[in-house]
């Protein structure tokens, strides 16, 4: 575990910042199809390796310097990091409260670099939309450090 105050701690509980849906404008999703949801890894990261931080040099956001995926990996895998997705909303018919939770291990493997989540929402030839739910997981290449927002594809 890590130290702090000169305790030792093995968990640390911090919320990450979101790029997509911005959550500095309060933005939300709609439960009802897949999102897109997107962290990204800056010196405000959890994920970002303390090693970097220190070798900022300043506080303007300016200074900050990309690390590598190579990095990003060391520093997870040398603090038995997971990161666990929350996800509460209220569904409509009984206005009940409903919680999702997911944890993904970078021991576990559970954690893909260089990948997109492959198209599995649809647009039918009259405009609907369908949900491929066998695509739903399914892992895509794509380039390093690139997230690629596409336009919904045809079904047929």
């Amino acid at each position: 575990g890590q130290t702090i105050n000169g305790a030792l701690s093995n968990f640390q509980n911090q919320r990450m910042r979101l790029t997509q849906p911005d959550d500095e404008t309060g933005c939300y999703l709609h439960l009802a199809v897949p999102n897109l949801i997107i962290h990204e890894i800056d010196s405000r990261s959890p994920l970002y390796p303390e090693v970097k931080r220190g070798l900022q040099g300043s506080s303007s956001s300016k200074a900050f310097r990309a690390v590598t995926r190579h990095e990003i990996e060391d520093h997870m895998h040398r603090n038995n990091m997971e990161v666990v997705v929350l996800v509460e909303g209220f569904e409509p018919i009984t206005a009940a409260c409903t919680q999702g939770r997911q944890a993904y291990s970078h021991a576990a493997e559970d954690i893909a670099f260089d990948c997109a989540f492959a198209p599995c929402v649809l647009r039918r030839e009259d405009g609907s939309l369908t949900v491929d739910f066998n695509r739903f997981q399914e892992l895509v290449p794509a380039p390093p450090g690139v997230y690629v927002s596409e336009e919904l594809p045809e079904s047929g």
